[in-house]
């Protein structure tokens, strides 16, 4: 009996951390995300704040940035295209130039419950993405609430926390 009920609980749990991911690569997928992005600097003592738009198009990502500054990412293949629309710069980047990322990772590819680049830990509201790679995103939190993407917190390679609040477009 007692190995039917654990049986019973490990295939739920399974089956529910499941769908989370399901929930997050279909929200990335479709990519019509509004975002606050709040970033707690411990060296200056301050918070700053960040809004803009994710966006996916049929040619790849795109990330507007509205405030405080006006900027625009276009991730199509291997190639970043940043634009600082006030100052009318545009840059280009490899993704290459960014090594093993598995913030850039799940963002263009989705979430896999079976990778050998990062570990998962999911709870009934949660996914934690513990990298297996030596880069600063070691640790990714993604909150869920009410089947939707609700935030999603890591620190940077300057080890900032940030913090994604997200809301559908």
């Amino acid at each position: 009996m007692r190995l039917v009920f654990l049986m019973l609980v490990l295939s739920s749990s399974n089956i529910y951390s499941e769908n989370l991911t399901d929930i997050f690569n279909a929200s990335i997928e479709k990519a019509n995300l509004a975002f606050t992005q709040s970033s707690i600097n411990p060296y200056t003592n301050s918070i700053d704040k960040s809004e803009g738009r994710i966006i996916r198009s049929n040619k790849g990502i795109l990330v507007f940035v509205d405030t405080p500054f006006m900027e625009k990412y276009e991730l199509y293949g291997d190639e970043i295209i940043v634009t600082d629309i006030e100052l009318d710069q545009i840059s280009r980047v490899s993704v290459n130039d960014f090594g093993d990322n598995t913030l850039l990772d799940i963002f263009t590819n989705g979430i896999t419950n079976s990778s050998s680049d990062y570990e998962l830990e999911q709870t009934s509201d949660s996914i934690i993405i513990n990298s297996l790679n030596n880069e600063t995103y070691n640790k990714i939190e993604i909150k869920f609430k009410e089947s939707k993407i609700h935030y999603l917190k890591y620190n940077d390679n300057l080890d900032i926390e940030n913090l994604i609040i997200f809301k559908d477009l």
